[in-house]
């Protein structure tokens, strides 16, 4: 317990690679135990040093972010910083993919330019390796076919773990008014007559959380008859990319919410970084940026605010991240007469939010990303059906 964390460094600037070793080792927990020019040098170095998190740079030669996580995910999972200092379009396009690779966080690197905004983001690189120090990753054996024949091909010595299907949790360790993911989730009195069609679902995320929200979205049809609230956290200037990177895979209409936007059907919102949204009476985008709270954009102020003008027609989806954001807003929805769904936790990168909304008892069902979408389906009217509520 009293050990420090291993930290692995991987960036092709002798300059950069310097400077971020200063910036962790100012921390008395932090140990850098390896520096890598590219690559190349992780296949060796990661099972040598075996460390706890690797921050990993986009663009580098022999073998970029992209490739190096692969195969990281594939032979040695690792928990992985993604650093990037451009947020050019082709930039940002690879780093949402290291995401879907199996890398768990993005951050722009350091710039030296406004020393008040260096100290935060030096601040910030320290807490988030704290973070994914603490996740158990899964292998993704994408990477295993990726490196079919590349001459630089290394395996393990150790066998690593696979990453299975989702686990199903015992109905007795659940609380008695929450549904399992083996059950047919219909309503909570079980009667798919009472079921109430939702007009808007809200969707909160952190850590981990990026990859789930692409997979739910990328689930539903072009009809699907409600407007859809993305409150991410992620670090400023990733709101863009991250509007991009849902769109690339997702029938419906993905977009960066704007203040006075009209929530409309089939359009996915997504909240943009250090905003708050609330929904106002006629349904229209609200876009705060007072500083009340630390944690920005906020799941629970955009929750609570569609709980109060959407009541019974809103729906919250609580998913992977740390901390416990959102709790209290599954708690507005569901008390206003909507359903609010926890994510499974054998599925969560961090089973944190979703646990803390479950403690509260302010969960319907805890389900997978795979069985969170035929739900949303069912409880939605398509947009060409015969009524919208």
């Amino acid at each position: 317990m009293n050990q420090r964390l291993r930290l692995l460094i991987v960036d092709d600037s002798a300059l950069m690679r310097r400077t971020l070793r200063m910036i962790f080792e100012s921390d008395p927990a932090i140990c850098v135990v390896g520096e890598a020019a590219n690559g190349r040098e992780v296949l060796t170095l990661a099972p040598e040093l075996r460390p706890d998190v690797i921050t990993m740079d986009v663009r580098m030669p022999i073998m970029d972010g992209l490739e190096t996580t692969e195969w990281l995910m594939a032979y040695h999972p690792t928990p992985i910083l993604v650093l990037t200092a451009s947020l050019s379009s082709y930039d940002i396009d690879i780093t949402f993919k290291m995401l879907g690779a199996g890398a768990l966080d993005i951050v722009e690197k350091p710039r030296f330019t406004d020393p008040v905004a260096l100290e935060r983001i030096c601040y910030d690189l320290v807490r988030r390796v704290k973070l994914l120090a603490r996740v158990k990753v899964v292998t993704h054996l994408r990477g295993r076919r990726w490196s079919e024949g590349r001459e630089f091909q290394v395996h393990p010595a150790q066998p690593q773990r696979v990453a299975l299907e989702p686990q199903r949790v015992p109905m007795q360790q659940l609380p008695s008014n929450v549904e399992s993911p083996s059950q047919s989730v219909i309503s909570r009195s079980g009667n798919s007559q009472s079921k109430i069609r939702a007009s808007i679902v809200v969707i909160g995320a952190s850590t981990g959380g990026p990859r789930v929200v692409r997979q739910i979205l990328a689930g539903l049809p072009r009809s699907f008859g409600a407007a859809i609230l993305v409150v991410q956290h992620i670090a400023e200037g990733f709101s863009t990319g991250l509007v991009e990177w849902f769109a690339s895979t997702c029938t419906l209409s993905v977009v960066l919410a704007s203040e006075g936007a009209k929530l409309t059907p089939g359009t996915v919102f997504v909240v943009p970084a250090r905003h708050d949204l609330l929904v106002q009476n006629d349904q229209r985008i609200h876009l705060n940026t007072l500083p009340v709270l630390l944690q920005r954009p906020s799941v629970d102020i955009t929750m609570q605010s569609v709980a109060e003008v959407y009541r019974s027609q809103a729906i919250g989806i609580l998913l992977t991240g740390m901390g416990r954001d959102g709790a209290i807003g599954m708690q507005s929805i569901r008390r206003a007469g909507g359903y609010a769904i926890a994510q499974h936790e054998a599925t969560c990168t961090i089973y944190g939010m979703p646990r803390a909304a479950i403690e509260m008892n302010a969960v319907d069902a805890i389900l997978s990303p795979e069985e969170i979408i035929p739900v949303l389906q069912d409880r939605t009217r398509p947009i060409n059906g015969n009524s919208f509520l």
